[in-house]
């Protein structure tokens, strides 16, 4: 991702202009990073590359299961996705 496609605004910026912060993700030109106390704690991005996002996944886990085997059986793309807490 390229830093000038990113747009950062704090959360209190974005709670007072969150219709603002939602056409800058609409349009596809910027992502707009929501941040907490200075730290990004969550994203805004278009819908199209959200679908975009999740079909790439879909393919990559199915990818994943043909080249696994057996024993990728029984998981499921939301548990490899699941743990998305930083150590």
């Amino acid at each position: 991702m390229r830093l000038e496609k990113l747009v950062f605004k704090s959360l209190a910026d974005t709670k007072a202009h969150f219709s603002e912060a939602v056409d800058t993700a609409a349009n596809g030109k910027h992502d707009v990073i929501i941040t907490k106390n200075g730290v990004p704690r969550a994203v805004l991005i278009s819908y199209e590359k959200y679908t975009k996002m999740l079909n790439f996944l879909s393919t990559a886990y199915e990818l994943y299961l043909m080249d696994a085997g057996e024993k990728a059986f029984g998981m499921e793309a939301e548990d490899i996705l699941e743990d998305t807490s930083e150590d």
